[in-house]
């Protein structure tokens, strides 16, 4: 139980704060734990790094309305271009999706940025909390189950 609110603490600090590498955290605790908890690690890590991507998102959806941003997108093609990418983004659920399920799984583009420009350009909650979600349980539960494989392996024997 421990390591279970360990899990979804540390996803929490490193969603918020990227110096917490929860990435590195859950092969340690996750090789010190009982191999039955591997799902459970994956489930609570994710959901804690869903839990503060969601603290991006919405500062990423109050960030559009500040004076400051509305300047700056008035310069140039910038307003167009922030346009054309938010229809795209909310209109083309597919495209948010898979743009979404890459970053929460492979980390291209960045989950933290992609986090914030969701927010900005509103895409739907829906899907940003269900393809972070299960995009960063199959991250954790692939890296925990390479750590054990790695782990059991006989390298010299």
């Amino acid at each position: 139980m421990t390591a279970l609110l360990l899990a979804f603490g540390v996803g929490v600090a490193s969603a918020l704060l990227p110096f917490f590498n929860v990435e590195a955290y859950l092969p340690v605790i996750g090789l010190r734990s009982d191999p039955a908890l591997t799902v459970g690690l994956a489930l609570v890590a994710a959901a804690g790094q869903t839990l503060g991507k969601v603290v991006w998102y919405v500062l990423g959806a109050r960030g559009t309305e500040s004076a400051w941003l509305q300047k700056k997108l008035d310069k140039g093609k910038r307003r167009e271009t922030y346009e054309r990418w938010s229809n795209r983004l909310t209109q083309q659920p597919l495209l948010s999706t898979g743009i979404m399920l890459a970053s929460s799984f492979v980390g291209l583009p960045p989950l933290l940025v992609m986090a914030v420009v969701a927010g900005s350009v509103r895409m739907s909650m829906t899907i940003f909390l269900s393809t972070v979600l299960v995009g960063r349980f199959a991250r954790f539960w692939l890296l925990l189950e390479g750590a054990s494989a790695l782990w059991h392996l006989d390298l010299f024997g």
